[in-house]
């Protein structure tokens, strides 16, 4: 169709109803060329997009290799994740639940850098796996990374500092007063004998394990020894690691350093010393009033009295014995009432017996065994209190490689053989001669456990003696397990299996 130009109002042919300019003035408008930038504009520009453009290419590099790889496609980074947070929730429950009354307590028998270290290691597994879980979300899980290495951090002393609560309302519940009739009129008038600055030696002790605590405990008008024996018996009784005495006001005042658990009320313990004027739980600081008497320092019998059961005052005078602090005097009072195996006052004797024995004597073994051996002395059969306590110090001479007293084991072979045999195999098989008397005792029960040891073992020496002692007292049940030995390798094996299978044989008829 002709139209006319709007501009030049020229006629010319177009397809377009539209239009209105025609061609040539069309081109004369666009010919028209923009406006240059110059070099600092240029310069201006360039700068402005070049990080971005960076940006861009490093991102699409990136994509780039994780859709070429099919990491984009894949469900590992999600199960990285929730890998690291399920490690992460359990590192937390595991601190959540760590509790002495209904919790796990193996955290909390660690001191707080071992409790870090557990849980460092827990949280720097789930940080990494967390970390590496996803690309495109990279920032949110580094940032998600990093909170959960700094809780487990923390976390050790988010349990210190409840546990201390906790153990703050506990003490508040248990620091009750003295009782009335153990404070004198003095005692209430002037308070407390030490002041901080005498303490200031057990202050410096402080430390935030669970696994350890220290006591100080002051005791007033003591002598040279009789300071010696109590600071013995306080670490003796205390188990502690070591506890040493320091001169204050007019007595002395012990600290008690590296005693095992939480601190506790250990004012029935310090009440076999005397009166307490002073207990205070929380900080573990206690004064007592020193009596001689009560701590029984002094025997109040003569040695003739304590050393002839003919006397009527024997059995009371050695029953006072074993109550006192001193060990030599608890040991030498239980031999002679083992030695005279009165047929008085047995069951007060055993009693008394029980009760020492409840008290921590592994620092005094020779005392130790000699209580135990009373014990046996004067337990009726099937005493279970002294069975147990018999057990515990046999099982305690076999953890320090020494000898238990011979009568403490055949008494335990009477009283449960079954639980004795396999440690009298051990002990025997470890010295045939000096046990073969106490694995005689145990009869018929050893062959069994024997057999599996025989078939088990390449040791030539304890096959020869596993044969030798079949040969002796074998049964001929026995002659399966002997059999295959008669064509032995070694020559010494092969001679004892065939005496050993002919002695079977011979008591089979």
């Amino acid at each position: 169709m002709e139209k006319e130009c709007s501009k030049c109002l020229q006629k010319f042919y177009t397809t377009h109803e539209d239009a209105t300019v025609c061609p040539d003035c069309l081109k004369q408008e666009f010919a028209v060329k923009a406006p240059g930038l110059d070099d600092d504009e240029r310069a201006e520009l360039i700068a402005e997009y070049k990080e971005s453009m960076k940006r861009q290419t490093a991102r699409a590099e990136m994509f780039g290799g994780v859709y070429a790889s099919g990491q984009a496609f894949s469900v590992a980074g999600k199960l990285r994740f929730a890998l690291g947070g399920i490690i992460f929730l359990v590192c937390c429950f595991f601190f959540l639940i760590s509790d002495k009354e209904h919790g796990i307590k193996f955290l909390i028998e660690l001191d707080i850098e071992s409790q870090r270290i557990f849980s460092m290691i827990l949280c720097v597994v789930s940080a990494v796996l967390v970390a590496s879980s996803s690309i495109r979300f990279r920032t949110y899980v580094r940032v998600l990374a990093l909170g959960i290495v700094t809780m487990g951090w923390f976390l050790p002393d988010m349990l210190d500092a409840y546990l201390k609560e906790k153990e703050a309302q506990k003490q508040k519940q248990l620091e009750i007063p003295v009782p009335t009739e153990t404070v004198s009129l003095d005692d209430k008038l002037s308070g407390p004998v030490l002041t901080d600055e005498d303490l200031q030696v057990f202050y410096t002790l402080r430390t935030s394990s669970h696994r350890l605590c220290h006591y100080a405990v002051f005791l007033d008008n003591q002598d040279s020894r009789a300071r010696s024996l109590v600071r013995e018996a306080l670490n003796r009784l205390l188990e502690a690691e070591y506890t040493r005495a320091y001169t204050r006001a007019n007595g002395a005042l012990y600290v008690i350093v590296n005693v095992p658990g939480e601190r506790r009320n250990i004012s029935n313990l310090l009440a076999r010393f005397g009166s307490i004027t002073r207990a205070d739980v929380g900080r573990g600081v206690y004064e007592v009033r020193f009596d001689a008497d009560r701590a029984n320092l002094v025997s109040q019998y003569s040695p003739d009295v304590l050393s002839s059961p003919l006397n009527n005052s024997y059995v009371t005078a050695n029953l006072s014995e074993l109550r006192c602090l001193d060990p030599m005097r608890v040991r030498m009072s239980a031999r002679s009432l083992a030695a005279s195996n009165v047929r008085v006052l047995r069951r007060e004797i055993r009693d008394t017996l029980v009760a020492v024995l409840q008290e921590p004597w592994s620092t005094e073994p020779d005392t130790y065994s000699a209580l135990i051996e009373a014990l046996v002395v004067y337990s009726a059969p099937k005493d279970r209190d002294a069975t147990r306590l018999c057990l515990e110090y046999f099982e305690a001479r076999r953890t320090l490689h020494r000898d238990a007293s011979p009568e403490v084991t055949s008494y335990l072979i009477r009283e449960v053989p079954d639980a004795m045999v396999n440690p009298i195999l051990d002990l025997w098989s470890e010295n045939p001669i000096a046990w073969n008397d106490m694995l005689n005792l145990l009869g018929y029960r050893v062959q069994t456990p024997l057999l599996e040891r025989l078939a088990n073992s390449s040791n030539l020496r304890h096959i020869s003696t596993i044969l030798k002692y079949l040969e002796d007292r074998g049964t001929a049940e026995a002659l399966p397990a002997v059999e295959p030995f008669l064509e032995h390798s070694d020559s010494i094996i092969r001679h004892s299996a065939r005496s050993a299978y002919s002695a079977l044989q011979a008591r089979q008829r």
